[in-house]
């Protein structure tokens, strides 16, 4: 018997030390590669570009699909990845007939074990994906075997034989010095059966309800119907549905109908930006406006003039920088609404605003303080509950540089790392944190 128990002790410790080994190999102290690239109107003009044209490809009916991607834009999608994942520093260089992909990860544990190094090498292929050898830290692995457990993995925990159709999909990958470009033709069952696909994958939406619960977002989307449509004036200001809004949120916490207030404000919120931002949010969501006609029209007429700040786009900052809090994270939040304004330094867009850069960071604020924790939910409920002005959300906007082009921005800002830039995102910060909601 005991000798058993020496035999498990000495299985466990081993296994322990191997463990220790692994992960000392595979994490390092410090990254292999530093942030290379960075955000600004040219990689925003990347971005926009390899999307148009991501969109284009998906819309075609032509088999197959061709996802190309240059030099250039590589390094935009890299400059934009950063920004939004500050832990994230990726590059992908390309050559004749490979691609070399690099990324390092922050990890939050001990500076000895802080960062995940992976270097891999994309080779052309005529028949599906090609990997050479992946390094991970110091360990070398054969990428065709990663390819494989992977295959294997996502056949066995997600969904039979699905790993396998993903990867059967890839026919051919060809890279240039210049671009890479992948062939993808869909399954059978993806272009025979759209419908029940896609029913099943809203099916899947509803089960998960991964922002939020449909019934209670179709509560307040409902009321902010019904208050609408009773209402013989048009109300202008965004700050009055907020106000509106919080103050059922507080009402149904008084009468402890809910248990979670940054569940209940998620809801909210998620009911606002369902109703003044896009109807295509639904598909994230789920079913949640069955309107009539005149309802719609009403809709449409308040996305169109409700203001804030007297300016509809100044409204519009604002409530879509809520939405891509609520369904991402606030630093991706910032770098999509940096992003934009890059894109409209650029010939023949409105120029660059930090007016419109306040809005999404008072956006995404408001809707990280409000669904972060039930504490500072509360708190938020008691700054907005029945609110009407404007400035108990949004500061004025005066002495905020607008319409900078991309020469004038690069000749006084020069770049987002720029001492005079982070000053103003500072000063813009200062300015939020003198709003009751947005101090912390």
């Amino acid at each position: 018997m005991k000798l058993w128990l020496k035999r498990i002790l000495l299985l466990f410790v081993s296994l322990f030390c191997f463990a220790v080994i692994v992960i000392f190999m595979a994490l390092q102290p410090s990254p292999q590669l530093q942030r290379i690239h960075q955000i600004d109107a040219n990689s925003a003009t990347e971005n926009k570009r390899i999307a148009q044209r991501l969109i284009q490809s998906l819309k075609s009916d032509q088999q197959p699909i061709k996802l190309q991607a240059t030099q250039a834009e590589l390094h935009g999608l890299s400059a934009f990845g950063h920004r939004a994942i500050p832990q994230l520093s990726s590059d992908v260089v390309l050559f004749k007939d490979s691609a070399l992909i690099n990324f390092s990860i922050a990890l939050p544990l001990p500076k000895l074990i802080k960062y995940l190094n992976v270097e891999m090498m994309l080779v052309s292929s005529k028949e599906g994906l090609d990997l050479g050898t992946v390094y991970i830290g110091n360990i070398a692995l054969p990428g065709n075997g990663l390819l494989k457990l992977a295959e294997w993995f996502t056949n066995l925990y997600v969904k039979e034989e699905f790993g396998s159709t993903l990867l059967s999909m890839i026919k051919s990958v060809e890279i240039s010095v210049e671009k890479i470009s992948v062939d993808i033709v869909l399954s059978d069952d993806l272009k025979n059966e759209p419908l029940s696909n896609k029913n099943s994958l809203f099916a899947l939406r509803d089960q998960l309800a991964l922002y939020g619960d449909v019934e209670v977002i179709r509560f307040y989307y409902q009321s902010l119907v019904d208050t609408i449509e009773q209402s013989k004036t048009l109300k202008l200001s965004f700050a009055q549905y907020v106000g509106f809004t919080f103050g059922l949120v507080k009402q149904r916490n008084l009468a402890a109908i809910t248990d979670s207030p940054a569940k209940e404000n998620r809801a909210a919120l998620m009911a606002l930006v369902l109703y003044f931002g896009t109807d295509k949010f639904e598909l994230l969501v789920g079913d949640i406006s069955k309107l009539s006609a005149e309802q719609i029209k009403q809709r449409t007429i308040r996305r169109a003039r409700v203001t804030l700040r007297e300016r509809v786009d100044i409204q519009k900052h604002f409530i879509y920088s809520v939405a891509l809090q609520l369904f991402a994270t606030s630093t991706a939040s910032n770098a999509i609404g940096e992003l934009k304004e890059f894109l409209d330094s650029n010939s023949g867009g409105s120029g660059f605003s930090f007016a419109d850069l306040m809005a999404d960071r008072a956006g995404t604020r408001l809707a990280m303080l409000a669904t972060t924790s039930d504490e500072s939910a509360l708190k938020v409920q008691e700054h907005l509950a029945d609110i009407i002005d404007e400035i108990l959300i949004l500061p004025e906007l005066t002495g905020l540089p607008e319409g900078i082009s991309q020469q004038k921005f690069e000749q006084y800002y020069r770049d987002i790392d720029s001492l005079v830039y982070r000053s103003m995102l500072q000063s813009i910060d200062e300015r939020l944190r003198k709003i009751p909601v947005y101090q912390d």
